[in-house]
């Protein structure tokens, strides 16, 4: 569905927060920048691959993570799991 009357009540509880209309604004608006900087990034690294080599999918899941994070309660959220994988660096 893409419309829902009741989403600010549903992404409360989803956050478990008591937050309402602003809440949601500030979460959503940062997102949106987020989203904005991974599509300049992205557009960057199709055109010349060397430049943010693998930071783009690192700068994602972290960012997937702290959404999780932020909204515990989530259902779609909770279909993802994080697997750590231990790096050398």
């Amino acid at each position: 569905m893409w419309f829902n009357k009741n989403h600010l009540r549903e992404a409360k509880e989803a956050a478990s927060v008591s937050g309402g209309y602003f809440w949601h604004f500030k979460l959503a608006m940062g997102e949106a920048g987020f989203l904005l900087l991974m599509c300049i990034g992205s557009v960057i690294h199709a055109f010349v691959p060397w430049v943010l080599d693998f930071k783009l999918l690192q700068w994602r899941i972290n960012r997937l993570k702290t959404l999780k994070e932020k909204l515990p309660n989530d259902v779609q959220l909770q279909q993802v799991l994080f697997i750590e994988a231990h790096s050398d660096d």
